[in-house]
């Protein structure tokens, strides 16, 4: 005999709730959720926390901390191309100018992990990115504009 999920009373063979679960379940359909009432079983759903669980399991973290460092070798590009070459690649200059590019990727990365409620192993991917499109721009400027 099946019995009922919310309760665990024994049910009839063509029923899945019992009427008193029933009736309290779907009481509420028709009353508004507050904002935060949706947000709370939106996060508690078991099914979710699992997909979360899986996908960090997937993703390793060798990955994220690579693609960091590519992403602060670019900046560090962007420092050098900034001053178009007057100064050595490794010159005091250059790096106050590559520490300057690398806090504002990373203020901008963690603003963005904020934001949309990622995780915090996100924010090395959020800082690549970021340097990526920041080399990208600063890039093709230099290209356009130098003499």
């Amino acid at each position: 005999m099946p019995q009922c999920p919310d309760c665990g009373c024994d049910l009839p063979s063509l029923q899945s709730l019992c009427q008193k679960c029933y009736d309290a379940r779907y009481a509420e359909v028709g009353s508004p959720k507050s904002f935060l009432e949706s947000i709370r079983e939106f996060g508690s759903n078991p099914r979710r926390q699992e997909v979360i669980a899986n996908r960090i399991k997937s993703q390793p973290w060798w990955l994220a901390w690579f693609l960091a460092a590519v992403g602060s070798g670019l900046d560090w590009r962007c420092a050098f191309e900034w001053f178009s070459g007057k100064y050595a690649f490794y010159s005091e200059t250059v790096l106050d100018r590559t520490i300057l590019i690398v806090l504002a990727c990373a203020t901008v990365a963690l603003l963005a992990v904020w934001v949309t409620g990622a995780r915090r192993r996100d924010a090395l991917l959020f800082f690549s990115g970021f340097s990526m499109v920041l080399y990208g721009l600063l890039s093709n400027h230099w290209t356009a504009y130098r003499h």
